[in-house]
């Protein structure tokens, strides 16, 4: 028999793994997102190379078998700019305690998109920020394409 795991317990978990991880827990933040980057590209049988192509690979996996927020859209822009949307995100939550208690939260997702945006468009990609419109769960990842 098997069960997903409550949201309650991912935050709890979440929560608990980074205040554990202390002062190393950016860098870890960093390394768990490019560690799952690595994975997620592993699995393609082509690594996408066009913003197109990404776009409907990561989203295809965000909305299938990494499915972490009721919605993970990305958006890229003219300017060089791109987003993801997410909308009742699981790991907010846990952020939340962290806030709560260490003042501090981390988000692994925003490093796995950043780094496979960069290997995949073969470009150098800064995660320029995060902001949050509305309920805890739901933000823009913003980034710059170079």
């Amino acid at each position: 028999m098997s069960h997903d795991f409550s949201k309650e317990f991912f935050a709890e978990y979440h929560a608990s793994v980074f205040q554990a991880l202390g002062d190393k827990a950016p860098d870890y933040n960093v390394r768990i997102g490019s560690l799952l980057a690595t994975r997620w590209l592993k699995k393609l049988e082509e690594v996408p190379e066009r913003t197109d192509d990404f776009k409907k690979a990561i989203e295809a996996y965000m909305s299938g078998p990494f499915r972490f927020s009721d919605v993970a859209e990305m958006t890229f822009n003219d300017d060089g700019t791109a987003h993801l949307y997410v909308k009742g995100c699981d790991i907010c939550p846990g952020n939340e305690i962290l806030r709560n208690n260490t003042g501090k939260a981390y988000c692994p997702v925003s490093h796995l998109v950043k780094s496979a945006m960069g290997r995949g468009l073969k470009k150098k990609v800064e995660l320029t920020g995060s902001e949050k419109p509305g309920p805890v769960g739901e933000c823009y990842l913003k980034y710059k394409i170079l």
